[in-house]
């Protein structure tokens, strides 16, 4: 058990960065210098002007480390160095590899775009990533790549209507299978036709209301993104019975994408469906290339099926296609990732979303992980470089976020063709517009002047079901 104990609100900031360091240990709050184990203590001196951490061991001081807080430094505010004092006294007693050094927000490109807003210049923000916060080079030079995109992508996405663009996210939790690494609010009863009906019916329910609040508010639709889940996982005549809900309730968007991520859930007529109602952009997802993995990660297709639903989806017109891949997986060598993205890359998809495995409390994979020997942090290095290589000549890196828990801190980005970048992804992940949320599990995110606020639906299906009868 590690302790931490503080004298201030920053009790979170302290504990994310401790994490880095003790990632499999359990942390909390302490009141006092513990004779058995690690404490770390952060503390403000000088009338808030200087921060210092100092760890225990066995009740005696085994290092300490201490920082000015400067507040002409747009990147040094009082949070971020509480933060780093933390991290440079950890390195010093416990050391971690952390590509991305002390940064440990899910959005790293967020921070850059503020100090582009702020007027600093690559080289400026290439040192603070480097030598404030410590991140490595290749993930300096990330972040500000991605950055631009974003500046760039959401230029496109309000070039419409000024400020009152926003996004739809609708959510189908269902699928056919469960992979092991899954967390997600995802019912695992495909066959249970009855639920899927209440379900939509439900959720037609909540489109039309919240239809007439963008027309209330003037807002125009940028982007409509139906996720989950895998919503291919309905029969035919309710994914219709959606797309058709969805096109009274809003406006033809920019872009219209549906995860079709499950070859197994793809078929023609449905296919045709989504075309036939302005879909313009999917998705299908194998994660791997490797038969043997799909079985042990729980998914109840093959490479063949991918194969022959990305081609379907080709011949039945589909332009604009992204796939994706996890990096991380059970038993796979960096020889399993080669062989993955050189086959998807023959296949020249719009966008290709790679994954770090990240391991989710709530997964059988967290669950049983002895069960499952999966790559060092070297080796998912390793994998990524081979990837980003693969991609550099036609792809380029337009979005990226990090999770908890993920093999080797490293993250998930979104690689695109030119002009092809997912307008959604860009707007959600870089938080730069209002993502309104329809179904169970889904998040509304209100971005207004700077500020975000966000509302929840109910996670389980069968009480948002409950919840709509009763409105």
């Amino acid at each position: 058990m590690i302790k931490l104990i503080h004298e201030h609100k920053y009790f979170d900031e302290i504990y994310t960065v401790a994490k880095l360091f003790f990632p499999n240990e359990s942390i909390a709050k302490g009141l006092e210098i513990c004779q058995e184990g690690y404490v770390i203590k952060n503390i403000l001196l000088d009338d808030d002007k200087v921060t210092e951490t100092i760890v225990y061991k066995n009740g005696k001081i085994i290092s300490t480390y201490k920082m000015t807080i400067k507040d002409n430094h747009p990147y040094l505010t009082l949070r971020r160095t509480i933060m780093l004092t933390v991290y440079h006294v950890l390195q010093i007693v416990v050391g971690a590899d952390t590509p991305w050094g002390a940064l440990t927000g899910i959005r790293p490109s967020k921070l850059v775009r503020e100090w582009l807003d702020k007027g600093l210049c690559d080289e400026e923000i290439i040192k603070i990533l480097k030598d404030t916060f410590c991140c490595k080079e290749e993930k300096a030079q990330l972040a500000l790549t991605v950055a631009y995109a974003e500046k760039r992508i959401t230029q496109r996405i309000y070039a419409s209507a000024t400020n009152n663009v926003i996004g739809i996210y609708v959510s189908i939790p269902f699928c056919p299978t469960r992979c092991i690494y899954c967390s997600f609010n995802a019912e695992h009863k495909p066959a249970d036709y009855d639920l899927h009906k209440k379900y939509v019916l439900a959720l037609a329910d909540e489109c039309m209301e919240k239809s007439k609040y963008v027309q209330e508010m003037g807002y125009v639709v940028s982007s409509i993104y139906i996720g989950g889940g895998t919503p291919t996982v309905l029969s035919p005549d309710l994914l219709e019975y959606v797309l058709e809900t969805i096109s009274k309730a809003f406006n033809k968007p920019i872009e219209y994408t549906v995860e079709a991520g499950r070859p197994d859930t793809i078929t023609t007529e449905k296919l045709r469906l989504l075309k036939q109602y302005g879909v313009n952009r999917i998705a299908v997802n194998p994660q791997t290339l490797s038969n043997q993995t799909l079985t042990l990660i729980g998914r109840k297709h093959t490479v063949d099926d991918f194969f022959n639903a990305f081609y379907m989806a080709r011949d039945v017109g589909f332009e604009c296609i992204n796939v994706d891949l996890i990096v991380g997986l059970p038993n796979e060598t960096v020889d399993n990732i080669k062989y993955s993205i050189e086959n998807v890359v023959t296949l020249s998809p719009e966008n290709i979303t790679i994954h770090t495995l990240a391991i989710k409390r709530a997964s059988r994979l967290n669950e049983f992980l002895q069960e499952y020997p999966l790559p060092d942090a070297h080796t998912t290095e390793s994998m990524l470089n081979i990837i980003s290589k693969e991609l550099s000549c036609e792809y380029a890196p337009y979005y990226l976020y990090r999770q908890k828990s993920m093999i080797g801190l490293f993250e998930n980005i979104g690689y695109s063709k030119p002009s092809r970048e997912c307008l959604y992804n860009v707007g959600m992940m870089a938080e730069t517009q209002t993502i309104l949320g329809i179904g169970a599990g889904a998040v509304s995110k209100f971005v207004k002047d700077c500020k975000i606020t966000r509302e929840f639906n109910v996670k389980n299906a069968e009480i948002y079901i409950e919840r709509r009868k009763s409105k």
